[in-house]
């Protein structure tokens, strides 16, 4: 993460202190950490309590400043439009089915400055191991548990699909290479109705 950060940060994101906010944030010690110490001002979502009581507990213990709320990354009224220069998604979408994927996605334009970056980091391509063929429902491209969906596991081009259809371009995408799944970190900006997708 330090690496894609690192690399993030030279080719596509503006200079601390940019405003950023963490999709699915869990406690705080993943992109809201690295992004604090570089001097970004970091806020963070998650729909468990828990975890936003760890985050906090976390940054305080480090001396670093973060504003974390437990919500709903679906819907966000507490955030005004336009808010942030970044959005990244904390691994966050691939655990989003249904509709819920398109109402983020609605909720990270809105937030998003007309000029800001939108950073995914999901699933992607289809399972690859056994057991996660095993509980792979192809026809709506879920990972099941219990039998009920709960990852969205999509190939690459939907998910630029998806991406474009809610008023995205996708400016740079790379993907790791995993035995079980892969996962691609995907920059993106507020389109102007063309694809710049490569």
């Amino acid at each position: 993460m330090t690496d894609t950060l690192d690399r993030l940060e030279r080719e596509f994101l503006p200079s601390p202190p940019a405003r950023i906010l963490e999709l699915g944030c869990g406690n705080g010690m993943s992109w809201s950490l690295l992004m604090a110490g570089k001097g970004y001002e970091v806020h963070g979502v998650d729909i468990s309590g828990t975890a936003i009581v760890w985050a906090k507990e976390q940054f305080a213990e480090r001396g670093l400043s973060g504003a974390f709320r437990e919500g709903n990354v679906c819907e966000m009224p507490f955030i005004r439009d336009a808010s942030f220069d970044i959005v990244m998604d904390g691994s966050c979408l691939h655990c989003l089915v249904g509709c819920d994927r398109t109402r983020c996605l609605q909720e990270v334009h809105r937030t998003l400055r007309p000029d800001g970056v939108f950073v995914v980091s999901t699933m992607c391509g289809l399972p690859k191991s056994d057991e996660a063929k095993a509980r792979f429902d192809a026809a709506n491209f879920q990972l099941l548990q219990n039998g009920r969906p709960y990852r969205t596991l999509k190939p690459l081009t939907d998910i630029e699909r998806e991406l474009m259809d809610a008023g995205f371009e996708v400016r740079d995408s790379r993907v790791s290479v995993n035995s079980w799944w892969d996962h691609v970190t995907m920059v993106c900006r507020v389109g102007d109705g063309q694809n710049s997708s490569r």
